[in-house]
């Protein structure tokens, strides 16, 4: 799996075959519970090295400037693309593309539902 690229839009470079499945604003300690999630729907491990990357490079990453973060998910059931950037120091604002045949739209919905509202960590 190719790991992130840093792009001035919250829209992927690539997105002209996919469609916005899902998005918010969350606390920044969900972000690593919801990409897991979000691996999973996609039909893939998560790969904590793949965390240390996605992290290291939303530091970087700032919605008032327009610098956001594009981090691929590869998987057996869909390709996904996941768009973060920081909104504060403890909010981070996550868009989510993909192919809506693959059925993931309510339940990336519902996912960004939950993390918006409640503290998630791994189990």
């Amino acid at each position: 799996m190719t790991v992130g690229r840093r792009t001035g839009s919250p829209v992927p470079p690539d997105a002209e075959d996919m469609t916005l499945l899902g998005g918010g604003r969350l606390p920044a300690g969900n972000t690593r519970p919801l990409l897991e999630l979000l691996t999973m729907y996609a039909g893939s491990g998560f790969d904590p090295a793949e965390w240390s990357a996605a992290e290291s490079a939303l530091q970087q990453t700032d919605d008032a400037t327009g610098s956001w973060y594009t981090h691929p998910i590869l998987g057996g059931v869909a390709r996904l693309v996941v768009v973060m950037a920081r909104a504060s120091e403890d909010e981070v604002l996550m868009r989510v593309w993909g192919d809506e045949r693959a059925g993931l739209n309510e339940r990336i919905d519902t996912l960004f539902d939950v993390g918006s509202m409640f503290r998630m960590s791994p189990a």
